[in-house]
């Protein structure tokens, strides 16, 4: 932390405006099983230091895996080069918001090691799993997966700030594959990734979901195709975790409402004037951004620009009224503080804003799953991710799912097939008209989030209960 200090000190003396020194230790572990055997395991351990700094009004970034002074000194003089360059063609005049100066650290609470455990207990769980998915009738393949991930940072800038983080991520998943009358379908087991110790994998009991799944993948095989048409659709958690996360999540980073993504990923429909105007959802709808949820994925007390964690809602009572939003954007919304979004995946990567945490509340009033089912007469229940298209505006998109039942006479029928709904983002969550309450609520998330050009990879959580949508087209995928 030190050398750090030393160095945005170094160049507060080159009288930039902002300068930050980040220190990140990236270290995964990766195993997957096929069948009873160990498919791979794969190690990375990245460690090296990005400088950013603001220079009048441009904006440099250098790093170096070197840990040593002299090292450290060239990249911060090669981002204030850059930045000076930057300068010279700077459109305007960067605005960076406040934020007090932190002394701090952020710890995931663990238990466990989740790097420091003998790597063969876990292929020996996964391991055991794929026996009993293989034992299923018509099952042809069984895969295990487990990222065991920490990701260490220090942090230091020129308004004072000295932050350490170090965060632990634990991700499991276990897979069937069946192939009966003439099918070949999947089903898969993903129990929420947790910022945890592996004290949270040794806690799951994958052995009646192994069994679960394989006989649902053979199910699978012998359902019967959707019917095309408007539907209502029952979603779980897992399943609106996918659709929240790129319906929501992604069309309310500012960065990309303002157009810096439009090269890469596309832009978005949710513009700055439909805010706290524009109805995203109906009035039941609210979803939530919380950085600071205990064991979330994207929970690291302090972003990449050294701002705290924060909870805002993202739609209220059906209303858009907020965004992701880091340091230089802020003004843009007149706010006096970004909200902690901001997060590179590596040292050599320069932060930007990325979706939080976010969920959908639980229902206010009680009503069970079973109830909910109850409440609907015709329908179609999905679990789980399957295939998922959104265009570049995040508007129009196409979700398909994991697995599919049939509603009728509000009772679970027959599993179904080949099911995909379209529809646009903001019809979509205005449809939705049942919630259940938070007896139910379940979280799911995902740790490869892309976005940025080079791509970036990142992690964050997302919950719900499971939610009733009306009026959705079903079609029948091929």
């Amino acid at each position: 932390m030190n050398d750090l200090s030393e160095i945005t000190n170094y160049l507060k003396g080159k009288k930039v405006r902002f300068a930050d020194a980040r220190e990140n230790l990236f270290h995964e572990r990766e195993i997957l099983t096929e069948d009873t055997r160990v498919e791979h395991i794969d190690e990375q351990h990245v460690l090296g230091t990005g400088i950013k700094v603001l220079y009048e009004n441009g904006w440099g970034y250098a790093s170096t895996s070197a840990k040593d002074l002299d090292s450290l000194r060239k990249a911060a003089d090669k981002a204030l080069a850059l930045a000076k360059h930057a300068d010279k063609s700077a459109s305007g005049k960067v605005e960076l918001a406040s934020e007090p100066k932190h002394v701090a650290k952020f710890v995931t609470k663990i238990k466990e090691d989740p790097l420091g455990v003998d790597i063969g207990d876990a292929v020996g769980v996964l391991i055991q799993a794929g026996e009993t998915i293989l034992k299923g009738k018509d099952v042809i393949k069984a895969r295990g997966y487990l990222v065991l991930r920490n990701i260490k940072k220090k942090y230091a800038n020129t308004e004072g700030s000295l932050i350490e983080t170090n965060i632990y991520t634990v991700m499991p998943e276990i897979m069937a594959i069946a192939r009966a009358n003439g099918e070949v379908k999947s089903r898969h087991y993903r129990p929420s990734p947790m910022n945890a110790g592996y004290e949270y994998f040794r806690g799951l009991d994958l052995q009646p979901e192994a069994g679960r799944i394989a006989a649902q993948a053979r199910e699978h095989c012998f359902a019967k195709a959707c019917e095309t048409g408007p539907a209502t659709l029952i979603l779980d958690p897992e399943h609106l975790s996918l659709t929240m996360h790129e319906s929501v999540g992604h069309p309310t980073e500012l960065d990309r409402v303002l157009g810096y993504e439009e090269s890469c990923a596309g832009r978005s429909f949710a513009t700055m004037d439909k805010l706290h105007k524009f109805k995203y959802g109906s009035e039941i709808v609210n979803l939530i951004a919380d950085n600071t949820l205990e064991g979330g994925l994207a929970s690291c007390g302090y972003d990449d620009e050294g701002v705290e964690c924060q909870k805002w809602h993202i739609v209220k009572d059906g209303v858009l009224c907020g965004y992701g939003v880091n340091r230089e954007l802020a003004h843009k919304m007149n706010l006096a503080r970004a909200n902690g979004t901001t997060k590179a995946a590596n040292y050599f990567d320069v932060p930007i804003t990325r979706i939080p945490n976010l969920y959908l509340a639980p229902g206010k009033k009680p009503l069970s799953f079973g109830e909910l089912i109850a409440d609907t007469e015709n329908g179609i229940y999905i679990e789980g991710q399957g295939s998922f298209s959104i265009d570049q505006m995040r508007l129009n998109m196409q979700f398909g799912g994991d697995a599919f039942w049939e509603i009728k006479n509000g009772k679970l029928a027959g599993m179904l097939k080949n099911v995909t709904y379209n529809a646009t983002s903001y019809e979509f969550w205005r449809a939705c008209d049942a919630i259940a309450d938070e007896r139910f609520f379940k979280r799911s998330g995902t740790i490869i989030c892309g976005k940025g050009d080079p791509m970036q990879l990142a992690q964050m959580t997302h919950g719900a209960s499971p939610a009733r949508f009306r009026n959705i087209m079903v079609r029948r995928s091929k």
